[in-house]
């Protein structure tokens, strides 16, 4: 498994807010064929958007070091672009970062965590 970051501009936020809300639904319901449908849309408004994949032990690094200076972090679908400026350095204040679980093949655009 990888977790696929990708920066969210203003001019898609909403639609990825409403697609995330359709994504916790289906992953708290048990529907996997709705976590896949809203992973799969998710996955095309971030297409061409600046992203990172990291593996999992990564991701675990990535979490662990804010969870260091914020004990109270919850990693979640949506995130503030603050906290993954160390692996996204082109994202800026009024961006937000999908965090994505994703299977398969993925190409790594440089992460370094």
């Amino acid at each position: 498994m990888k977790i696929r970051f990708a920066i969210v501009r203003p001019d898609i936020l909403p639609q990825v807010r409403a697609e995330v809300e359709t994504l916790r639904t289906a992953v708290n319901a048990g529907n996997m064929e709705g976590v896949d449908a809203a992973t799969a849309k998710l996955l095309a408004l971030t297409a061409g958007r600046h992203a990172v994949e990291l593996s999992e032990e990564e991701w675990r690094v990535f979490l662990d070091g804010l969870r260091s200076k914020n004990p109270e972090f919850q990693s979640d679908y949506l995130l503030p672009s603050e906290v993954c400026a160390g692996i996204l350095p082109t994202v800026v204040a009024n961006d937000f970062v999908l965090e994505l679980p994703i299977d398969g093949p993925t190409e790594k655009e440089g992460a370094d965590v």
